[in-house]
């Protein structure tokens, strides 16, 4: 919100210094005063700044740049709130959550649309012309576009271990919750811990640790579909989601990706039922995948 505060403060005080003739100028100056305000804010407040300042900000924003594309007698003044419009859709598209992001950019698009094509400047034979003002809508969608781009990154890259590409604890039951909430079929899911991994650490170093779990995690992605979900639960435990699938025909897909996998397992299942959380699914999982291992080491000792 800084960068973006600054990058707006710096084209309003360029329009301020240089620019002959502008309309309503003490409004530009209102705009500056809240631009360097909310960036100091930012700046401050860091991560504690509420959601909703940059929000308001945003609405503040499109109004203003609205109603300055609507000038019929100042060029000028359109022409700086054309070059602006980028500025707030990149925002939009960085900071601001998609679902309100795309509905605000839509209506951005829309209601500048709109101006421009009232506007006389921005006629067939206008002192602008009508495809500049093409140019900025397209530019507003392409910033939104390419900011939107970088906090899907953004998000993945926070959400997923760097490591095997799986989820972190959270943010894979949030997706797992998200399921359940959408459920309209069976549904499982399968916890899993590396069999003998703390030896695996300690006789070959950590570097051959990292390397079984991201071989093994690679293995059970080519196996499993784009719908299942692998979690990192922690060290060498993860928990896979498996929607649209009933008891029997997921304990056939784990049977599946032992059978892929460069390193042995144990796992335990549970199958949703009505009420069930995800805390209650991975709990029942986890009894059976405790259970599994306690049979495996009597096996061992025998």
């Amino acid at each position: 919100m800084a960068s973006a505060a600054a990058l707006m403060a710096a084209t309003l005080a360029i329009d301020l210094a240089f620019h002959d003739y502008i309309e309503h100028r003490v409004l530009i100056w209102v705009l500056l005063v809240i631009t360097l305000s909310g960036g100091a804010t930012a700046i401050i407040l860091g991560r504690r700044l509420p959601r909703w300042v940059g929000i308001v900000a945003v609405f503040i924003f499109l109004a203003a740049q609205a109603y300055f594309l609507s000038l019929a007698h100042d060029s000028q003044t359109v022409i700086s709130a054309l070059q602006q419009l980028p500025i707030v859709a990149f925002y939009l598209g960085w900071f601001v959550r998609p679902r309100l992001a795309v509905p605000l950019t839509a209506l951005s698009i829309t209601v500048f649309g709109a101006v421009m094509f009232t506007n006389p400047l921005f006629h067939a034979d206008g002192r602008i012309g009508s495809p500049v003002a093409v140019h900025g809508l397209l530019s507003l969608l392409f910033c939104y576009v390419a900011g939107n781009y970088l906090w899907r990154r953004a998000k993945r890259v926070e959400s997923t271990d760097a490591l095997t590409g799986a989820l972190h604890r959270a943010p894979f039951a949030e997706r797992a919750e998200a399921k359940l909430r959408r459920r309209a079929a069976p549904l499982c899911l399968l916890a899993v811990d590396f069999d003998g991994f703390k030896q695996i650490n300690d006789a070959s170093g950590h570097a051959a640790g990292d390397r079984a779990l991201e071989t093994t995690v690679a293995a059970w992605r080519a196996e499993l579909r784009s719908a299942d979900v692998v979690g990192r639960l922690g060290g060498d435990e993860f928990a896979i989601l498996l929607p649209d699938t009933d008891r029997s025909t997921a304990t056939v897909i784990a049977e599946r990706l032992q059978t892929a996998s460069p390193h042995p397992w144990s796992w335990g299942l549970s199958e949703y039922a009505a009420g069930d959380d995800v805390a209650d699914l991975l709990r029942r999982a986890d009894a059976e995948l405790y259970e599994q291992k306690r049979c495996k080491q009597k096996a061992d000792r025998a």
